[in-house]
């Protein structure tokens, strides 16, 4: 069963200079505005398909809910989210397979023209599961109001997310925990610089990796399992590589991919074409 990438939060502690690296490698953002909670901000890459990549930052540190610990060490991926037609119905499909529900909940962000963006999501799972399960949101307003092609790469070689990677104790684990709500097809594995083995699922934005290098397995005594690298995808990564500052090559389970070139990002957003 298909699903539709909406959006991944990446985490960091001054979203202006995370903006500015990422303006650097050619992926200018632009700035999304507050949320209703008061205390988080965000900027938005937003690409053709209507995914994007969304930066969040703490305006004040106060009590809210959007991954407080990742924002605090500039962890960067920290969440991923699906887009539904009807989230009332996407709930009852979770609560099937026996996941816990929190939602449907009202969203909210008001946009520096004073446009309020507006939208239901909900939530999934608990403990270690419940940043491996995407959140879901279903808009109230039009999408446009949330996310539009960012000029920067507005007709360029980047489409959109093409992979979340996800980090738990095994590959396996993982992909098994979405496929019994998703029925997903089985894996192709095979092991990658930097991640060790990459379970990548055929015809799906996901894949999963467990902690066999020192990073990942820092990242996994921090952080609970969830996403740990987002790749933009391409269907042309000589052209995407001559368009941005990527990194060497690698083989990828069904495909190629590169990170782009930054040290302050590291191997946590690079790009991924896909064999077809």
């Amino acid at each position: 069963m298909g699903i539709t990438v909406d959006h991944l939060p990446f985490a960091c502690t001054d979203l202006e200079a995370t903006a500015a690296e990422f303006e650097r490698l050619g992926l200018e953002p632009e700035y999304g505005g507050v949320h209703d909670n008061g205390c988080t901000h965000m900027s938005v890459l937003g690409f053709e398909d209507g995914s994007y990549v969304e930066l969040i930052a703490e305006r004040d540190r106060g009590d809210h809910g959007f991954w407080p610990e990742h924002i605090r060490a500039d962890a960067g991926p920290a969440a991923w989210c699906v887009r539904v037609p009807d989230i009332v119905a996407e709930c009852h499909q979770y609560l099937d397979t026996g996941v816990t529900v929190s939602g449907p909940l009202y969203g909210s962000r008001e946009r520096e023209d004073g446009r309020l963006v507006e939208w239901d999501r909900a939530e999934f799972g608990t403990g270690d599961r419940r940043l491996l399960f995407p959140f879901a949101i279903e808009d109230r307003t039009p999408l446009s109001y949330r996310v539009s092609p960012s000029p920067s790469v507005a007709g360029g070689p980047l489409t959109g997310i093409g992979v979340i990677v996800l980090l738990g104790e095994d590959p396996e684990t993982v992909v098994e925990a979405l496929r019994e709500r998703y029925r997903w097809p089985e894996p192709v594995t095979s092991v990658v610089e930097g991640f060790g083995t990459v379970a990548s699922v055929p015809g799906v934005p996901v894949a999963a990796v467990g902690p066999e290098t020192e990073r990942l397995a820092a990242r996994l005594e921090q952080f609970p399992p969830g996403p740990c690298a987002c790749l933009l995808a391409t269907d042309d990564l000589d052209a995407a590589r001559e368009a941005h500052p990527l990194g060497e090559t690698h083989n990828w389970p069904d495909g190629r991919v590169a990170f782009f070139e930054s040290e302050q990002l590291g191997r946590r957003l690079g790009v991924v074409e896909r064999a077809p």
